[in-house]
């Protein structure tokens, strides 16, 4: 199947006058029943460093065609390490600067390389700074594929935080206030879920990559409603706390948003589609994405479809 990916900033989408449920009506009849991935209970291969303190887990691309890290922010202190786990294929770990974020850093620099699923690169924290890494293979990152390691808090009340600015972002942009509409409906009983990442600071974001970043915040949300028992009282997620049950991770919403915006309202999907889509900062306060997330043997099963959070 072929894919669109989403323009960002340009607001275009057209959902045929029905806003919102015409938007979740398509992304229904755009995927069919939810396919599920395990990762094998040991990596492939393994590469990296390793500290003497916690370990974070953050996913590389969840399944094929998801081109998210989960979770996009991570708060660790310095001899942290932070455990990168390939969740599909054509993905690396690529440390970037702030000012660029698809930009290779000079600075103490750390690259995976590209690997394929199963791949396990580990990365130890040598300090306390905002810490950007992306996806170096080319096209991934400028579509979404970036993540923070201590990101900048701003508070969620703040002119420039992810909370204030998604505001003004739905009020422009059509797509912006689609997803917003959905993650909400999906996060409703879970204020914890649903005010994930809203602290994070996006003052010094390229213009480019704010829309971005809101995307990642309300992906990570989706995940986060569709697994509440990772979600710990102190902010972190720990993905074994539901001990063998399978985890829940829905495709990219912008990949289905596109969809639905490239079908005309009034047709009927006859046959269900596979998403080829393109994968925020945390505050105990916020509970807005410092998560640390225990990296022993879960059972993992990432879905592949929006469908599926309308069947839990």
């Amino acid at each position: 199947m072929s894919y669109a990916t989403a323009s960002y900033g340009s607001g275009s989408s057209n959902w045929g006058g029905s806003g919102y449920q015409d938007c979740v009506n398509q992304c229904i009849a755009s995927f069919g029943t939810p396919a599920s991935y395990m990762p094998t209970a040991t990596a492939s291969s393994e590469m990296g460093s390793s500290g003497s303190g916690a370990t974070h887990t953050v996913i590389v691309a969840p399944t094929q065609g998801v081109l998210r890290y989960v979770p996009f922010m991570v708060n660790a202190s310095v001899g942290d390490t932070i455990k990168f786990m390939w969740g599909a294929n054509n993905h690396t770990v690529t440390k970037g600067t702030s000012l660029g974020v698809c930009n290779k850093s000079e600075n103490a620099l750390f690259a995976s390389g590209e690997h394929d699923k199963d791949f396990v690169f580990t990365q130890v924290v040598n300090d306390t700074n905002p810490t950007f890494f992306y996806c170096a293979t080319p096209g991934h990152c400028e579509k979404g594929m970036f993540g923070i390691i201590n990101p900048p808090m701003a508070g969620a009340s703040s002119e420039t935080s992810v909370a204030s600015m998604m505001t003004s972002m739905m009020a422009n942009n059509s797509d912006i206030s689609a997803m917003w509409s959905y993650t909400k409906n999906k996060t409703a009983g879970n204020p914890a879920a649903a005010a994930w990442g809203g602290g994070a600071d996006m003052s010094n974001m390229p213009s480019w990559a704010q829309q971005a970043m809101v995307e990642n915040v309300l992906y990570t949300r989706l995940a986060l409603a569709a697994n509440p028992e990772t979600l710990q009282s102190d902010g972190s997620v720990n993905l074994s706390a539901g001990g063998d049950a399978p985890l829940m991770f829905p495709t990219d919403i912008t990949a289905a948003l596109s969809n639905a915006a490239a079908s005309p309202s009034t047709s009927s999907a006859s046959s269900p589609k596979t998403a080829t889509s393109a994968s925020a900062s945390p505050s105990p306060s916020q509970m807005s994405g410092a998560r640390s997330v225990a990296s022993s043997g879960a059972a993992v099963a990432l879905t592949a479809g929006l469908a599926a959070f309308f069947l839990l």
